[in-house]
């Protein structure tokens, strides 16, 4: 009897799916000579296809941070601006001290130009010496104009935008020139491959590592086939029959909407309430909108919520 479960991957989410792969790929790393050599080239295979998948989760991350960094620019250059207008008021100050000690700190911001304008790694150096200069020479300045504060909120926003850099390669982002469905498939076909060989090494008793090696895995296994198993009977995905508008009785208006429900496998079903979901009510007795939400049972899980009207004949 095979042990050895094959996932379908079809469904599940990108990192639900690499965190998989990745084990497996731990699993292997790890295998007996004997799993090794029963297996052939496919592990060098999968090695390889395991590959393009980190290659392409590594781009979807940093295309993610991309968009992160560009916001923690703007925030920073915000702050950076609004402390140049705060210095830029205080030279039409009527306290000579106070005018003078911001057309001196204006001068200086003014050495670096717009740095908001300029690449990521010059603005990265600019700021540092803009700090360094706030903190040194012209901490006296910083404390006569009041400056502390914005200071303060520049540096925070400076420090989540190099947090940000850090995590990021910094050089130009490429998208690869192969895709998560070229790759899944891929994978799907390698690693099938390989549970009709362990299983067959499991059934023939070849060796009691082809047993160690399944129970490594299956724990995952199950754990996302439940997962799948979730997605694949949400009720979100329900489609039930529009409610019609009801008439405002003065109490509880409770319809009973039909409910489809549409897989691959089974096709179009009609849910059975009590049985397949429950039905609860909200606004239902005045006139307006009222709310009818689904709630899974049995092998259904999640909600959906519709709404119908309540109408004064």
């Amino acid at each position: 009897m095979n042990q050895f479960i094959a996932l379908t991957f079809k469904s599940l989410p990108n990192a639900a799916h690499f965190n998989f792969v990745s084990q497996v790929k731990r699993q292997l790393d790890a295998a007996t000579p004997s799993i090794v050599m029963a297996l052939g080239d496919l592990p060098m295979q999968f090695n390889e296809w395991f590959g393009k998948e980190f290659t392409l989760m590594e781009w979807v991350r940093k295309s993610e941070l991309t968009a992160q960094i560009a916001e923690a620019d703007r925030e920073m250059d915000h702050a950076l601006v609004g402390l140049g207008v705060q210095v830029k008021a205080q030279e039409y100050s009527t306290a000579p001290n106070v005018a003078e000690a911001a057309r001196r700190v204006g001068i200086m911001l003014k050495h670096y130009g717009y740095v908001y304008k300029k690449p990521y790694e010059q603005q990265e150096g600019d700021m540092r010496a803009i700090f360094a200069q706030f903190d040194g020479d012209y901490l006296p300045d910083v404390m006569l104009l009041g400056l502390t504060e914005r200071l303060d909120e520049l540096k925070a926003a400076f420090a989540e935008f190099e947090r940000l850099l850090a995590m990021r390669d910094v050089h130009s982002l490429k998208k690869p020139s192969f895709t998560f469905p070229d790759v899944r498939r891929g994978i799907e076909d390698v690693y099938h491959r390989m549970v009709k060989l362990i299983d067959a090494g499991a059934a023939l008793n070849m060796s009691p590592e082809f047993a160690d090696f399944i129970n490594g895995l299956n724990p995952e296994i199950e754990r996302l086939n439940a997962e799948f198993h979730r997605t694949l009977y949400s009720i979100a995905a329900a489609e039930p029959a529009p409610i019609p508008q009801q008439s405002y009785t003065g109490f509880p208006i409770t319809p009973l909407p039909e409910v489809f429900f549409v897989t691959q496998h089974d096709g179009t079903v009609k849910l059975e309430l009590g049985r397949d979901y429950n039905l609860t009510y909200r606004n239902n007795v005045n006139v307006g909108n009222a709310e009818c939400t689904m709630h899974g049972k049995g092998k259904y899980n999640g909600r959906k919520t519709v709404t119908f009207i309540i109408i004064r004949n």
